[in-house]
């Protein structure tokens, strides 16, 4: 009788044991919930979703942290003519499931996204977008034609271009790709335990070589009131966006394991309006406006840790209009308004609250109670937001029933014309705007591909929303985080997007 080499069995079990005990993770505080998709080609449209994306899908171009263009699955690009570019691929690049990348899989990804019958999320993106061709006589090249000269293309591709297996999607088809996703990133989908965590594992394939640094990256799906307590506990690694009373808590119970990264960011508090009812009212919106005390969501919303804003632009951005000023708080001003606009009194409003922003969101309701505006509160997670704004307008076409909606939201393209946009251009699917006169004036900031024009046009744009008071402007966030010190992450993106590079490039500095 041959018995089995017992010897042997300990020794590799041990060593895949040793191996899975030395393996390195960082375990992220992001999520309160399962955020909507973790895939591109869903109809979900929203920051969370794509701080996964980022990781598992690489896209033709990226921006990283300070703003500048860099190639990604395109290693060069060039325009033809003002709506025609020209896109030279990475070669000996593969899918997480051997399949290759090529051109084919460029073209796939497009044109599932630019057919309305997907619904896919990030259609309205790439909305100037009119198709994109293959050369024959080479499978690494890619011709994008736009319907427009366009001064966003490039930006449009950041983080939105991640590009998808079609081989893959057409054998299993697209709810199994949605479950079990597949990309060419520098980690790979390992598994999703719904409300609990998203793990990914190392791509040890990855065409950057040396890249990534850390072996798992975990998702810890927990709420947002006990990211601190997660930090203290060892649960949690890195919170990139710690609320600004937690600071001084963390590093005095942590004092020994963290370190603080802050930088200002192309982020805010969003208060969107729905143009209807009292809203329709410029004096009204001008009203609001001057009600609101920034220096109140400075100092109890942010704790210090941001700037105010005067229009839909912000410091660094590009596109925002350095001449503008901030609406002055005054309640007189904001009484007189209301009283000229001719509303009855008091005004009954209604809005949608994602969690992160609950701090602003109640300091502008004190505001707004001061000079007869009852604004009444629903608070939900930010998937549960997109669930009720960007995935509902989506699929109905119809804007959310809520005078306003409020959200913490990046810029992931560093320009204007994203958040410009996002909020306020009709056809998106965040906008509760409806004005023929906005969306005029955008479509024209686009349509230059002159950077200086360009940027000339979308400050005047900036100057648009602000004299008609299209949004309620807040302040502009100064990015805290808190790592733990056995990583390495010592800087932010500045679009405030928590990115490809800034997890891809962590690193692991000493074991605990």
């Amino acid at each position: 009788m041959k018995y089995p080499n017992w010897k042997g069995i300990v020794l590799g079990l041990l060593l895949g044991l040793s191996g899975h005990l030395d393996a390195s993770e960082l375990k992220i505080a992001y999520f309160a919930q399962d955020p909507p998709s973790i895939v591109p080609l869903s109809p979900a449209f929203d920051p969370d979703s794509y701080t996964v994306i980022a990781q598992i899908f690489d896209g033709l171009v990226y921006l990283d942290l300070n703003g500048h263009f860099q190639p990604g699955l395109a290693t060069s690009w060039q325009p033809l003519t003002d709506t025609r570019w020209v896109f030279r691929l990475r070669r000996g690049v593969k899918f997480h499931n051997g399949e290759d990348f090529n051109a084919q899989a460029v073209k796939f990804t497009f044109d599932y996204i630019l057919n309305p019958e997907n619904q896919a999320g990030n259609n309205w993106i790439f909305s100037s977008l009119e198709s994109v061709e293959t050369v024959p006589q080479d499978p690494y090249v890619v011709i994008f034609n736009t319907k427009f000269p366009d001064g966003l293309f490039l930006n449009r591709l950041n983080l939105f271009s991640s590009i998808c297996p079609p081989k893959y999607i057409q054998e299993h088809g697209i709810e199994h790709f949605q479950q079990y996703p597949v990309g060419t990133g520098p980690y790979q989908f390992e598994s999703w335990l719904s409300n609990q965590s998203i793990r990914l594992k190392k791509n040890p394939n990855y065409w950057q070589k040396g890249l990534p640094h850390i072996d798992y990256l975990n998702y810890v799906i927990v709420k947002t009131n006990d990211w601190l307590a997660g930090f203290e506990d060892g649960t949690l690694d890195f919170i990139p966006n710690l609320s600004g009373n937690n600071t001084g808590k963390l590093m005095r119970q942590s004092v020994n394991q963290a370190r603080i990264i802050k930088r200002p960011v192309l982020a805010s508090y969003f208060v969107l309006l729905k143009n209807q009812g009292a809203l329709a009212s410029l004096d009204v919106r001008k009203a609001l406006n001057h009600a609101i005390n920034k220096d109140d969501i400075i100092r109890f919303a942010d704790f210090g840790n941001a700037l105010p804003m005067s229009s839909i632009g912000k410091s660094g951005e590009f596109g925002a209009n350095p001449q503008l000023t901030p609406y002055e708080y005054s309640p007189r001003k904001a009484r007189t308004l209301l009283k000229n606009s001719g509303v009855t009194l008091p005004i009954k409003l209604k809005a949608l609250v994602a969690d992160t922003a609950v701090p602003a969101a109640k300091i502008i309701q004190q505001n707004l109670k001061v000079i007869g505006v009852d604004l009444t509160l629903e608070i939900v997670s930010r998937t549960e937001w997109s669930n009720r704004v960007v995935i509902h307008k989506i699929k109905t076409g119809q804007r959310p029933d809520y005078d306003m909606v409020i959200n913490f939201v990046d810029n992931p393209m560093f320009n204007l014309a994203f958040h410009a946009g996002l909020f306020l251009e009709s056809g998106s699917p965040w906008s509760l705007l409806d004005s023929p006169e906005f969306d005029k004036r955008f479509t024209y900031a686009l349509q230059v591909v002159d950077l200086s024009e360009h940027e000339k046009r979308l400050q005047a744009l900036d100057k648009y929303v602000h004299d008609n008071a299209l949004l309620l402007f807040t302040t502009q966030k100064i990015i805290t985080a808190a790592v733990r010190k056995k990583f390495d992450i010592t800087e932010y993106n500045t679009t405030g997007h928590l990115n490809y590079e800034v997890l891809t490039r962590a690193k692991v500095v000493e074991s605990e």
